[in-house]
C-alpha cells in the first residue's frame, strides 16, 4: 500500500466507525470522532495530475477534522467511481496514518466500517453543495494504487522529471 498526501480543503461529520466501536464513557472531552463516527475530508493528492488536468481527488476518513490546507499522511483503500452531471470521474477513497484506522486496508474492510460507498457519497454531497452525484461503480485498493501510479506519471511527465 502507497502513502500519499492529501492536502485538505474541507471536512464533515459522517457515519463511518468501525462495527466494534463501543460509545466511550461521557468525560469534560468528546472522543475526536463524536458520536456518530469519523470525520471525512476532500482534498487533493499531492504530485497527482488526472485526466481532466488536475490533481486527484481524494476522500480521507481521519480522526480529527482538518483545518483548510492541512495535509494528511494517507492510504488508500478503494476507489469511487462516480458520475455527476454526465460527467464520471473517480475519488480516491483513504484513511489517515493513525492506529484506529490499521484494519481498513482495502474493499472488502468498508462494511465492517459502515463505510458503504453511499456513506462517502453522503459525505461527498456535503462538501459539494449543488452537486447531484451518483455510484457508478467501487474498486478496490490495487486499483487505487494503479489510478495513483497513473496520475503520479503523468505529474511527472508535466513536470519534467521523467525522460
Amino acid at each position: 500500500m502507497s502513502r500519499i498526501a492529501v492536502a485538505v480543503d474541507a471536512t464533515v461529520a459522517s457515519t463511518i466507525k468501525r462495527d466494534d466501536e463501543t460509545p466511550e464513557p461521557l468525560t469534560n472531552t468528546p472522543p475526536a470522532h463524536g458520536t456518530e463516527g469519523w470525520p471525512v475530508g476532500r482534498g487533493l493528492v499531492a504530485n497527482t495530475l488526472g485526466d481532466d488536468g488536475r490533481p486527484l481527488q481524494a476522500l480521507v476518513l481521519m480522526c480529527e477534522p482538518a483545518i483548510p490546507q492541512d495535509e494528511i499522511a494517507a492510504w488508500p483503500v478503494a476507489v469511487l467511481h462516480l458520475a455527476d452531471r454526465g460527467r464520471t470521474f473517480d475519488e480516491v477513497l483513504c484513511v489517515a496514518e493513525a492506529a484506529p484506522f490499521t484494519d481498513l486496508v482495502d474493499l472488502a474492510d468498508l462494511p465492517r466500517w459502515h463505510a458503504r460507498p453511499e456513506a462517502w457519497t453522503a459525505a461527498l454531497v456535503h462538501l459539494t453543495p449543488g452537486s447531484a452525484y451518483r455510484i457508478a461503480g467501487l474498486g478496490p485498493a490495487r486499483e487505487a494504487n494503479e489510478l495513483l501510479d497513473i496520475a503520479r506519471h503523468a505529474y511527472l511527465q508535466l513536470t519534467g522529471y521523467l525522460g
